[in-house]
């Protein structure tokens, strides 16, 4: 069962005007990335998983009608959780649609319950320095009780970002032990394996049983990659990372063989290995029956 955990909304539901296209060289140290695609494009990438997490980033409630999902295809009266739902449809039990809420949203109650009741989804992403707020502040924690009391896991944008107001101390995993020891059923992802902060991803997912790592955006920096996946390996916890791809970052296919990478990379510069073994079990393990949105 290959099973993505990370992938995002496409942006138009057709095709994508020529005005709208979007590419960045930012998110993979200079090589451009397409953000502006279409659902046909997302379903013809995801053709090697059997299952895939979809979903956006709800908003700063203050920044007015600002859309950092890359949504502007679709019907201005669609929000990223009809988004993530109405993509679903296109393949269902393959894609499998989480929301995202913002905790300090008036009507977040409303949009978790129209967003699971109605919609569906089945999981929840945040990024708390995306988003703007405090992880260990007591809007959040309200929201997590209610996600831990229904069982519904929590994908986190980890680790660094490009956005010059996103603040780091609201992805680094560290500021997250804090939300686990206080929420110990609530089943959590750090994205990237908590990139660059490597070590400390590890330490807050070997101490807390609930609490995964997922490995997109990581094989394009492969000394940065090699170093994270040496680290996971030496404590023992790779069994707790999920294969993941960012896309449209990057493709299932592209992640794959990319992350296999890793180990000739270690061979060619004489570095400690990295067993095929555990990147084999990394692509194949079933994120979906282990954070129970299956």
């Amino acid at each position: 069962m290959i099973v993505d955990v990370h992938t995002h909304l496409p942006s138009h539901p057709d095709s994508v005007p020529a005005s709208d296209e979007i590419a960045m060289s930012v998110h993979r140290s200079g090589t451009p990335v397409r953000f502006t695609q279409t659902v046909a494009e997302y379903l013809e990438a995801m053709e090697p998983v059997d299952k895939a997490f979809l979903f956006g980033i709800a908003p700063r409630p203050w920044a007015g009608d600002e859309r950092r999902s890359r949504i502007a295809g679709w019907p201005a009266d669609f929000n990223h959780n009809d988004v993530a739902a109405e993509v679903a449809k296109a393949a269902p039990g393959k894609i499998i649609p989480f929301m995202s809420l913002h905790p300090l949203a008036a009507d977040v109650n409303d949009e978790y319950d129209r967003a699971v009741g109605d919609l569906g989804c089945r999981g929840i992403k945040m990024g708390a320095n995306y988003q703007d707020f405090d992880p260990n502040g007591p809007e959040a924690y309200r929201l997590y009780a209610r996600l831990e009391h229904d069982g519904i896991p929590i994908v986190w944008h980890m680790g660094t970002s490009p956005m010059a107001d996103a603040p780091l101390e609201y992805a680094h995993p560290l500021t997250f032990d804090r939300v686990a020891a206080s929420f110990p059923r609530l089943k959590m992802v750090l994205a990237h394996m908590g990139h660059p902060w490597h070590v400390d991803a590890l330490s807050v997912v070997r101490k807390h049983p609930n609490v995964y790592a997922d490995i997109s955006a990581q094989f394009y920096r492969p000394w940065s990659f090699w170093n994270g996946m040496r680290l996971f390996h030496e404590w023992g916890v790779t069994d707790k990372i999920f294969f993941a791809t960012d896309w449209p970052v990057a493709t299932p296919d592209e992640n794959m063989s990319g992350i296999r990478n890793v180990c000739k990379f270690a061979v060619d510069h004489g570095l400690p290995e990295i067993p095929e073994r555990v990147i084999e079990e990394i692509i194949n393990r079933d994120a979906a029956a282990i954070l129970g949105v299956d």
